[in-house]
């Protein structure tokens, strides 16, 4: 019910027929040719679609539905975004539900889904912005079936996380490492690979160049809120490479130094897969805010993640949308290095870069801390 009510919430703020509405991605790809304008085509074949297949498809369907109810513009716009919204609130439940299980599973209340999930800015603004709920509940779902020991329907769940955006693919190290066996990660690997293969097969098939358009314009984007934006211009393809380079890294660094840990293999998960995340945040040249969501299931999931960091962090990541169109609206850009919106995008990563820290050397970030706060305790 509380879970409902705040959606409900979440979609009255971004309606398209509430005057005024928040912004969002998914009524503004509408207003695009092939999709609410022009001739209905097919996302993959007939255009380049900048989300994976899984968003593709909720949005040509509901697309499909609005228009063949009414040729009203407007009219179908709002049926269109209702519809994709109802798709989302599925995904949303099913989120919430897995969270709940894997509170039990792990034994602690489920006290902090509200704390940690339901009240985040994050969720409040970003559940109806973008299609991320999707990816984060395939995401939730794996992860609880694989502490249910259901190896490959977890798998299963993890392909198709992938079908909706990338970053669920970065909890794979983590996963493959839960696993007793080189045999059960080779399985595991391949069954995740050949979901996301046949989920995108037909697609590859029909247009592989308009397909394949996905992964190019991704690659193409410059940096967005980033760090890297301070050391590199905003289109410099060389920050592409040193994001995967420190990606690559920095997961190396985690797996290397929670392998020394005397934790359960169930606790090393929740650990490994929360600080892949946040390395995925850290080193991706595109972190925009709606990506934040990734992480609210680990605030439920691992009680010893502060709630002050975790509220501040989600607050300041928030906080860049608001900054966002103000700055747009002031005739400022706010990709920009000087732009408070840019200062605020790398506040947020300098809390994940402490918590990561934290989660890797526990001992000498407490030392540190201690340290720098003597003088005022004193």
């Amino acid at each position: 019910m509380a879970t409902t009510v705040l959606f409900a919430f979440s979609v009255w703020e971004h309606c398209p027929a509430i005057v005024p509405n928040h912004y969002t991605d998914i009524v503004s790809i509408y207003y695009r040719d092939g999709i609410g304008t022009g001739a209905l085509g097919i996302p993959y074949v007939n255009y380049v679609f900048e989300y994976p297949v899984l968003a593709g498809v909720i949005v040509y369907a509901a697309s499909f539905i609005a228009r063949a109810v009414t040729q009203d513009f407007a009219a179908s716009l709002l049926l269109y975004d209702l519809i994709v919204d109802v798709f989302l609130y599925v995904f949303t439940l099913i989120t919430v539900v897995f969270l709940y299980r894997l509170t039990v599973h792990y034994g602690f209340g489920s006290r902090r889904i509200w704390q940690a999930f339901l009240v985040m800015p994050s969720f409040l603004m970003f559940v109806v912005y973008n299609f991320d709920i999707i990816a984060i509940a395939f995401t939730v779902v794996s992860l609880y079936l694989f502490v249910s020991d259901r190896h490959s329907a977890s798998a299963v769940s993890l392909g198709l996380g992938v079908c909706a955006k990338l970053y669920p693919g970065i909890l794979l190290p983590a996963l493959l490492a839960g696993l007793p066996s080189w045999r059960s990660r080779g399985k595991y690997a391949a069954i995740a690979a050949i979901v996301f293969t046949l989920v995108n097969l037909p697609f590859m098939i029909t247009g592989f160049q308009t397909w394949l358009g996905t992964w190019s314009f991704l690659a193409g984007w410059g940096i967005e809120n980033s760090w890297l934006v301070l050391i590199f211009n905003q289109m410099d393809p060389m920050a592409h490479y040193v994001s995967l380079a420190l990606l690559l890294y920095v997961v190396y660094k985690v797996m290397a130094e929670t392998h020394r840990s005397s934790a359960s293999s169930n606790e090393k998960l929740l650990t490994r897969s929360f600080l892949l995340s946040l390395a995925w945040l850290l080193c991706s040249y595109i972190v925009t805010p709606q990506m934040a969501l990734m992480l609210l299931p680990f605030y439920v999931l691992i009680p010893t993640i502060p709630l002050f960091a975790a509220y501040s962090s989600d607050i300041l990541n928030s906080l860049i949308l608001a900054l966002w169109f103000t700055e747009m609206n002031m005739g400022n850009n706010p990709l920009a290095t000087d732009n408070p919106a840019q200062w605020v995008a790398l506040a947020r990563q300098l809390i994940w870069l402490v918590l990561i820290l934290n989660g890797l050397y526990p001992s000498r970030i407490r030392r540190w801390l201690k340290g720098l706060l003597r003088p005022l305790t004193s």
